[in-house]
């Protein structure tokens, strides 16, 4: 079962965690300057290393319809720059989509694993096994002062890049978030949206991960980025118990608002939709709504309604007001 589906993603504020790994081949110029005949050549040397290791799966993108390429993004399977990138380019994935490799994105290989809710040990740990394996058969570029050499020079250094995904709507509503931003951003992370750098937040959802790759340890980023995320839970859990004790009616009544909106509506835009689904989710975490999710959690509605992905469920829309009509139709399904 692929991870966004599984009930227990619902009982924490952390949704998932994810560490994903930047490496480029010595032996071919980086994506941004490789030739088409090179790029294809190195998707080759790169699928016969992968396909060395049990249970994995490789998929030729190069010519897979923009559309599919979307959907994977949002279920953050692929990069968006990687659905938007038009040379070779494939990808390496195990059965429940939670390890993967990412072949000719940024990088010649962006390995990433993503487990849900605070097992970022068992991530960090699944992505090193993945890198080893991966080295027997690759020569990496490497420098001895600088570390894994990086088409940016932000992920140059230990090429890691360890993020959580928070729903942290109390701490969104109440404005505390803001605050918090700050602090991370001078301990050298950053906070981002649902899909990472350059988006918005949707649901109040959040993603955290450091910035700093160079004269930094593997291990130390680990736990310096547990440190910040156990903060934010705790200040969200905290807001959860003050709002219960001084908020109940007001925050029963949201959350039943919402649900009365989702299991009603006929037409819904993404962005109502995703902060009912917020209030929902919310609601299950405090006890004060039971109701029945198919497809095991509320963020995997959150990422089913999703455009890509909703055309995929639901057929094609012609436009965007069928787009909506089509997300109310799922969600009076989805949710009883």
């Amino acid at each position: 079962m692929k991870w966004y589906k599984q009930p227990d993603v619902d009982n924490s504020v952390i949704i998932s965690s994810r560490v994903r790994l930047a490496r480029n081949l010595a032996s071919y110029p980086f994506p941004s300057k490789l030739p088409a005949y090179d790029a294809a050549a190195a998707l080759e040397d790169m699928k016969a290393a992968a396909l060395k290791i049990p249970e994995f799966t490789f998929a030729d993108l190069s010519h897979v319809p923009t559309s599919q390429l979307n959907q994977l993004a949002e279920c953050h399977v692929i990069s968006p720059a990687m659905a938007n990138k038009s040379t070779a380019k494939g990808l390496i994935y195990n059965e429940d989509e939670n390890i993967s490799i990412m072949l000719n994105e940024e990088d010649h290989l962006r390995i990433q694993a993503i487990f849900p809710q605070q097992n970022l040990d068992a991530a960090y740990e699944a992505v090193g096994r993945l890198d080893d394996a991966l080295s027997e058969s690759l020569e990496y570029a490497f420098d001895t002062e600088f570390g894994f050499l990086t088409s940016c020079p932000t992920n140059t250094g230990t090429g890691m890049r360890a993020s959580y995904m928070l729903h942290v709507p109390l701490l969104e509503s109440t404005g505390n978030l803001k605050i918090y931003a700050d602090l991370i951003t001078k301990a050298g992370f950053a906070i981002r949206g649902t899909h990472g750098e350059g988006s918005e937040s949707m649901g109040g959802i959040y993603q955290i991960s450091n910035q700093m790759t160079l004269g930094k340890g593997e291990e130390e980023t680990i736990s310096s980025l547990k440190h910040l995320a156990n903060q934010l839970v705790e200040k969200e859990l905290s807001v959860q118990q003050h709002v219960l004790k001084e908020f109940l009616h007001e925050t029963e009544d949201a959350i039943f608002r919402a649900y009365g909106a989702l299991t009603h509506c006929r037409k819904i835009s993404i962005t109502e939709a995703m902060k009912h689904l917020s209030d929902i989710r919310l609601g299950r975490i405090l006890g004060l709504i039971k109701c029945e999710i198919k497809g095991g959690s509320v963020y995997n509605l959150m990422t089913n309604i999703l455009p890509n992905n909703l055309q995929r469920i639901m057929g094609l829309a012609q436009d965007l007001r069928h787009l909506e009509v089509l997300r109310a139709d799922y969600l009076r399904d989805a949710i009883t």
